[in-house]
């Protein structure tokens, strides 16, 4: 006949042990140490698994600086794809210009016309972009160096701007009727303003008992950037003169305006940018 197994009893702490392989009698209680090494076996025999759960709050942060440190990347590229833009509008624009005023010959208007355009297209232009972090040709420089090159660049182009526009001036004997020649008077004037506080910004350290660095620097980069304004778009206006309608074609003229246009806003969102900064840190300090 076939015999049936009996299913173990389960073990409890109340259980008695019986060690069959020792000399110890059946149904003898087990010692309080021996009991408690059976039961780690028991229990390690069946093991449970505790679900890691990584808080929600660390995991969204990460996500979104993530997500921040990708959007700034392809705002970077952005700005690096505008400004190369920007810097052919510029090297074209000064490179026609150089070419036709050297062409008809340096006297007159035509030294006017190279003057301006050098100092305040180009120069200028360079000039006020030098510490913008979106500028492909200064990006890689330390501040210390982009500083220098600013002042390098502005003086030329305030040097060039100024003596182009002051010598139209004195040809019209400073009876400036047209647009052009009022936009350029204003340009001259705020050319020489902006030199002015171009040398109180660089010795501001020296003259902080009168005025705070922060301002005197604000000051200078509102009037330079104002200049530069002013004074492309007194060259937008140049191209309507007769010294140029003589010289070029219609569609090429329309073509020149919209190279100066496009130079004009694309130069100016790295100025604006810091100008920007520099009043939030303004209304900051005087809170």
């Amino acid at each position: 006949m076939m015999t049936t197994e009996r299913p173990l009893a389960p073990i409890s702490s109340s259980s008695q042990i019986v060690d069959y392989g020792s000399t110890t009698t059946a149904g003898a209680p087990e010692s309080e140490s021996k009991r408690e090494t059976i039961q780690a076996e028991l229990f390690q025999r069946f093991p449970s698994f505790v679900r890691a759960r990584e808080p929600q709050r660390y995991t969204r942060i990460t996500m979104d600086s993530v997500y921040k440190s990708d959007s700034r990347q392809k705002l970077l590229r952005l700005e690096f794809f505008l400004n190369v833009i920007n810097q052919i509008c510029i090297g074209f624009v000064t490179i026609y210009m150089s070419w036709l005023t050297l062409r008809t010959g340096l006297e007159g208007t035509g030294l006017h016309a190279w003057l301006v355009t050098i100092g305040f297209s180009f120069f200028m232009a360079q000039g006020v972009m030098v510490h913008y972090n979106g500028n492909v040709l200064t990006n890689h420089y330390k501040r210390t160096t982009k500083t220098t090159i600013h002042w390098i660049l502005l003086t030329l182009g305030g040097g060039c701007g100024a003596a182009g526009a002051l010598i139209k001036m004195i040809q019209k004997g400073f009876l400036l009727q047209s647009t052009h020649g009022k936009l350029g008077l204003t340009a001259f004037i705020l050319c020489l303003l902006a030199m002015l506080s171009g040398l109180s910004a660089l010795f501001s350290s020296s003259i902080k008992k009168l005025i705070s660095p922060l301002l005197n620097k604000t000051f200078h980069n509102f009037i330079g950037f104002s200049c530069f304004v002013i004074a492309l778009t007194t060259q937008y206006y140049g191209y309507q003169t007769g010294y140029f309608k003589n010289r070029s074609v219609v569609d090429f003229q329309i073509l020149m305006k919209c190279l100066t246009l496009i130079s004009l806003v694309l130069t100016s969102y790295g100025p604006m940018k810091a100008l920007y900064h520099k009043l939030k840190n303004i209304a900051r300090n005087f809170n």
